[in-house]
């Protein structure tokens, strides 16, 4: 398991993976307008991200700080 090299107390799944782990995924969820965009290949700004862990799929984390979700923009 990698701990995340900032030391940040992130949330954790019940397998013990926090943010920062390969186990964990990104789901981002859309506007009805966002989702009309990406479907037509326009990058859309995502109303909100989840993390879910690939083994659990338990959500440990999910939100809609833009500074968050900026960085999954067309992802």
């Amino acid at each position: 398991m990698k701990n995340n090299p900032l030391n940040y107390n992130l949330e954790k799944c019940s397998c013990g993976y926090d943010r920062s782990s390969p186990h964990i995924r990104h789901n981002s969820e859309y506007s009805s307008f966002g989702m009309i965009l990406y479907w037509i290949g326009i990058s859309a700004v995502p109303a909100r991200v989840n993390f879910q862990c690939d083994q659990c799929k338990e959500i440990i984390e999910s939100t809609d700080d833009p500074s968050v979700i900026k960085k999954y923009v067309g992802r």
